[in-house]
């Protein structure tokens, strides 16, 4: 065990808990902007990775960052060293969901508890994971006190900071996006004004935690509504018979005040699927209904599932002698790009297809980025994934996967076939006899 820093010499030592795809990215940033910074994660075989020189998730620019600035840059499981070790704790750990859809602090919650007997005074801890408001100064600051025997305010310093930042941008946002800190009192946001500031962009300090919390859910909500109208839009749409792409790019350009998403699936992924969750958690602390949330819920839950709806009917309509599935795009999004998993579209349709024991003959999966996708096999080219296939589901709108050509896809598939176009990533003029083709917000 190395010998413990003094409180000057861990003056700028910062420990980031969680090296995921918010707090490893996070670690690159505030070491390639000069700190001195310690990586802390439970899982070994990251941290052994990590000090190998091998990067676990992909982040344009990482690899690269973290490697020009190695010899600043420390990882350990020991969360109680890296207390001790470090000024300024960063959480960037996962507030998932439980069964019941209530926030689980369990990654919180193990945080806690060493950093709390382990707390110094002067120390500076800044949250950054999503969490329903008043997390700060009812859940967290109380536990910190009671295994520190300190006062936040007084003793040490405690910050709301919300991570805003995409996969995919996720440096380029750390240096650029504005920054939101919301403290407990004015010492510690001024204190977390100082670390965000050297990274670059606009800081704005708020007037508490609270406020800081809600922004976050705010953006996500923003977003989650919006494709919640764009794909209820789509599906009205498709029932007509026009083409819900083209009102919405017609409607943008000739009214500023409109912005309308481009009907696809739900709303997926490790945050947007689950925000207005912790928002309506909140809400009902204070028996507030939040009508307009719940229908986005429901509207976006229903967008990605309906793909598994639709395969299954095909199948049951069609008495196919064998059946074939091809799922290009895995990760839960396309652009930008990323190999997150997480709440991914494809993994939602095949636990559905599984759970409603639809026999497949054969899965072939393809994704420009993801390597490993639970016990399948992933193929090494979107040619060898849809080879003799005859349902086809195209759900990611990763570059590479757009302005795909029908003739070459249709020299490859077995007909007759269906194919879900969830993001208009083939060109459609024509279709060839033998294949029903389905484009979200257009239809068949």
């Amino acid at each position: 065990m190395k010998m413990e820093n003094n409180v000057e010499e861990s003056k700028d030592r910062i420990a980031i808990f969680g090296l995921g795809y918010v707090g490893l990215p996070f670690t690159a940033a505030l070491a390639n902007v000069g700190f001195n910074v310690i990586g802390v994660d439970i899982d070994n075989d990251r941290i052994e990775m990590l000090k190998k020189g091998n990067i676990p998730i992909y982040e344009p620019g990482l690899e690269e960052t973290l490697r020009k600035n190695k010899n600043k840059i420390e990882y350990t499981t020991d969360s109680a060293y890296a207390t001790r070790n470090s000024n300024s704790i960063f959480l960037t750990v996962g507030t998932p969901l439980k069964a019941n859809d209530e926030p689980d602090y369990t990654q919180v919650d193990s945080c806690i508890e060493i950093i709390g007997k382990n707390l110094r005074k002067g120390r500076l801890i800044i949250l950054k994971s999503t969490v329903p408001i008043g997390t700060t100064e009812e859940y967290i600051a109380p536990k910190l006190e009671s295994l520190s025997g300190l006062k936040a305010g007084d003793d040490f310093y405690l910050v709301f900071c919300p991570e805003r930042t995409i996969e995919g941008l996720a440096l380029h946002e750390i240096y650029h996006l504005p920054k939101i800190i919301g403290g407990i009192n004015k010492e510690s946001s001024l204190k977390a004004e100082k670390i965000m500031k050297k990274l670059g962009g606009k800081v704005s300090i708020v007037s508490s935690p609270r406020v800081a919390e809600m922004c976050k859910l705010v953006d996500n909500l923003y977003r989650t509504t919006n494709i919640a109208f764009a794909n209820e839009l789509g599906m009205v749409c498709e029932k007509i018979g026009i083409d819900a792409n083209e009102v919405a790019s017609i409607v943008n350009n000739s009214y500023p005040r409109t912005n309308i998403f481009s009907p696809g699936l739900g709303a997926d992924g490790p945050c947007l699927s689950k925000d207005p969750l912790i928002f309506k958690h909140a809400a009902l602390k204070y028996d507030i209904s939040t009508p307009v949330i719940d229908g986005s819920i429901i509207q976006n839950r229903f967008s990605t599932l309906r793909i598994a709806n639709m395969v299954k009917e095909y199948i049951l309509k069609n008495n196919l002698g064998n059946i074939n599935l091809a799922i290009i795009g895995l990760a839960f999004k396309g652009f930008p790009e990323t190999d997150d998993l997480r709440g991914s579209p494809a993994t939602k349709v095949l636990d559905v297809l599984k759970k409603e024991k639809i026999h497949l003959d054969s899965i072939k999966l393809y994704d420009p980025l993801v390597k490993k996708f639970t016990d399948h096999k992933i193929a090494d080219s979107i040619e060898e994934a849809l080879d003799d296939a005859n349902i086809i589901l195209f759900l990611t709108n990763h570059p590479s996967l757009m302005n795909l050509e029908f003739d070459k896809i249709h020299e490859k598939i077995s007909k007759p076939a269906f194919i879900i176009d969830a993001w208009g990533n083939i060109n459609s003029k024509f279709i060839p006899a033998g294949v029903n083709y389905f484009r979200i917000g257009k239809g068949n």
